[in-house]
Order: C-alpha cells, then sequence, then structure tokens
C-alpha cells in the first residue's frame, strides 16, 4: 500500500487529484483513500495506473493478470445440479428496494440431492 501511496501521490502532485482520479476511473474520494492509505485499489485500477502511468508494482505480478483467456465456449455453462432444479424449488422470501438504484431480491433455493 505504502508504493500505490507515494505514487499516486506522484500523480496528484503532477496533474492534480481530479484528473489523476478520473484517468484511473474512480472518485477523487477513492484516489484520496489511496493517498492515505486507508483503502488498496482494485486489480483493474492498478492495471490502468501500470498502463497509463507506466507504474511496475513490485508486489503485484503482471503477467498473471495480464493473462489473455480464450473463451471456450459462448454460452453459459451448466452445472449439473442447477439443472436438476424445479420451479418449486425456488422461493422468493423477500424483494424489496436496496439504495436508490438496485433491487433487493431474496430467494430460497432447495437443491434436490
Amino acid at each position: 500500500m505504502q508504493q500505490v501511496a507515494e505514487e499516486f501521490d506522484k500523480r496528484r502532485k503532477k496533474v492534480g487529484a481530479k484528473k489523476a482520479a478520473k484517468q484511473l476511473g474512480v472518485s477523487v474520494p477513492s484516489f484520496y483513500n489511496y493517498l492515505a492509505g486507508t483503502d488498496l485499489p482494485r486489480t483493474e485500477v492498478l492495471l490502468i495506473a501500470h498502463k497509463k502511468w507506466n507504474i511496475n508494482w513490485k508486489h503485484f505480478d503482471l503477467s498473471q493478470a495480464l493473462q489473455i483467456h480464450k473463451v471456450r465456449a459462448p454460452e453459459q455453462l451448466m452445472l449439473p445440479f442447477i439443472q436438476r432444479i424445479r420451479e418449486e424449488d425456488v422461493e422468493v422470501t423477500d424483494i424489496g428496494p436496496d439504495g436508490e438504484k438496485a433491487l433487493r431480491v431474496m430467494l430460497k433455493i432447495h437443491f434436490p440431492v
């Protein structure tokens, strides 16, 4: 986290916090949390910083994060236990708002053996 704070602080001094946050695709408060060391950026944010700002992270293996994975099949893979679920095995236990932009739906699912 120390390297993140140091590198992000260099960028803040160079272009300002608002512009640096925009370049990373994060909010300004999140950017300041990274500077303070109270939060660690997601992998995607570290990759963006690596690509846009040429930062090599000491404790982050980019060879694994940058691997390209080929999609084997475009369809959704079905697990055997999911295929056996019937409509009567699913019970909606709660529906309600979860903030302004989300809906909370809770299900009880009986998995046949």
